[in-house]
Order: structure tokens, then C-alpha cells, then sequence
């Protein structure tokens, strides 16, 4: 679905480094609130390294520790190794001190020795060992080909009468030995959930209006509550949207729109293009 990870790929030297990010993760019930982590800071730099070493389990080695920035609920440091180093990059929550998202440096591998099942059970066994919740929330798993190389893309989301609510864990799984090599766990803030008035239908065509693409085919349709940084002071945070995913091969190559549509009053909003 459309709130599923969007691989990102950034080549440097040494490696590859592979991560999970996302627009708008998925999260909690109709009737239950997730609480904002404050937002005031309280660790320090010093405090963060301390954090990923404890969580690596080993000296994180050089590193560059970023100011904080917007994070679900809250704020995070951003620590980025070195391209030779034991991990790529890794967000602290300023409040908590949590691990929130790691990425590791990766073998690019296309060999698949593990099943789905098998993919899974590492994920959940590596969020175990992490402290990292996933009770309550519903799993998914996808094998991604990247061409240079493969990937088990393991997610929970909280989706409860058929909407997905902004709270999501996810693992990107080595396919060849189950190693867990990325991760992020999001739980972003919301309030009560209206009930929607524009049915899935009625949503498509708005959608597909506003998207402008020449002949647009419907990829996913997913119904969920916004809730993410990248749309703080936009006034869509908290609301319930009929999110609309579109591709048109009509031109001679892939156009891709991706569609929010306002499930209460229609209103739409244009959340990508490719």
C-alpha cells in the first residue's frame, strides 16, 4: 500500500546504504490517541552517541551528530557515520533517548535463502531484542528487487475498521541470512477521528482530477489519518484522507501522482509526483 516504505538508495563509497522512509506512516485505533513525546529537548549530543552505542551493542565509531529535527511527536538527533564505519545513519529522539530509525551499511545481495515467514520472525525477533512494540499491529511482508540487489520489507501498521492510523515499525531484512539492516519505528500524535462522508469511489475521481495525469491507472487506494512532520502548519495533520496512488504510461514513460483526499470534505491535496 501506499504507506508501505519507500526504499531509499544512496551509493557512497564503500557501500551501499539502504533505509526505510515514508510520507505518512500508519498508526493507532479510531478511539485511542497516541501522546506526543515532548517536545522540549532533554539528552544531549553526548547523550544521543551514548544511546546508539548501547543500542549497536559496540562503539559507533566517527561520527556527526546533526541538530534536531522534526520527528513524529517530537524531535531527533540525526547521527551519521562514516561510509567505512559500523552504520550509516541513525535518528535519537531528543526526549527519550530512543533509537528510532538505523540504517546499516548493506551487502548487496539477490540471494533469497529466507521465506516471508522467515523474514518476519527475524524482524519481529530483532524489534524483541530492541524493546520496540509491535503488539497490536498488523504485518506485511514484501521481497523488493532492486536489480543490484534484494530485500524482505517487513512492516506492522495499527489498522483498525479498514483505516490505517499513523503508527508503523519497519524492517528492511537481509533476504540471504535474516539480518536486520534498517529500521524505523513511527508513532505519530492524533485526535479523535471524524467518520467520512466521500465514499472510495467519489475519492478516485477527485483523485484522478486532481492528479492531471493524461490516462491515470489506480495503483492503491488506502484510507488512513495524516499525521507526519512534512505536513506540520498545513492544516492536514489529523485528518481522515482517502489516500490515492496513480501511475499513466500514455507519454512514453512512467508518471506517477499521489493523491490525499479529504475523506470528510473532499477536499484534495497533491502529496508526490514522480
Amino acid at each position: 500500500g501506499l504507506v508501505a516504505a519507500a526504499l531509499v538508495v544512496a551509493v557512497v563509497a564503500g557501500g551501499i546504504f539502504l533505509g526505510s522512509s515514508r510520507a505518512t506512516p500508519a498508526a493507532s485505533t479510531t478511539s485511542a490517541t497516541v501522546t506526543a513525546s515532548p517536545s522540549a529537548r532533554v539528552i544531549s549530543k553526548a547523550d544521543a552517541v551514548a544511546a546508539l552505542k548501547a543500542f549497536l551493542g559496540r562503539d559507533p565509531g566517527q561520527v556527526t551528530v546533526n541538530d534536531p529535527t522534526a520527528a513524529a511527536g517530537g524531535q531527533a538527533y540525526q547521527i551519521m557515520g562514516t561510509p567505512d564505519g559500523v552504520f550509516g545513519e541513525a535518528r535519537v529522539d531528543v526526549s527519550t533517548g530512543r533509537v528510532i530509525s538505523l540504517i546499516l551499511t548493506v551487502p548487496a545481495t539477490t540471494t533469497v535463502k529466507l521465506t516471508p515467514v522467515q523474514a518476519q520472525a527475524a524482524a519481529a525477533a530483532f524489534f524483541k531484542a530492541h524493546n520496540i512494540s509491535i503488539d497490536g499491529l498488523t504485518p506485511t511482508v514484501k521481497l523488493e528487487d532492486h536489480g543490484c540487489c534484494k530485500n524482505y520489507a517487513v512492516e506492522w501498521d495499527r489498522i483498525e475498521n479498514g483505516v490505517t492510523f499513523p503508527e508503523s515499525v519497519q524492517a528492511d531484512v537481509d533476504p540471504s541470512n535474516g539480518t536486520v539492516y534498517s529500521f524505523i519505528e513511527y508513532r505519530a500524535p492524533y485526535g479523535p477521528v471524524a467518520s467520512p462522508t466521500i465514499d472510495r469511489q467519489k475519492a478516485i475521481e477527485l483523485a484522478t482530477t486532481a492528479s492531471k495525469l493524461t490516462k491515470p491507472k489506480i495503483e492503491a487506494v488506502q484510507l488512513e489519518v495524516i499525521s507526519a512532520p512534512a505536513y506540520a502548519g498545513t492544516g492536514w495533520n489529523g485528518r481522515l484522507v482517502w489516500s490515492v496512488q496513480l501511475s499513466d504510461d500514455s507519454q512514453g514513460y512512467v508518471a506517477a501522482a499521489w493523491v490525499y483526499v479529504d475523506a470528510v470534505t473532499g477536499e484534495t491535496m497533491i502529496a508526490g509526483r514522480g
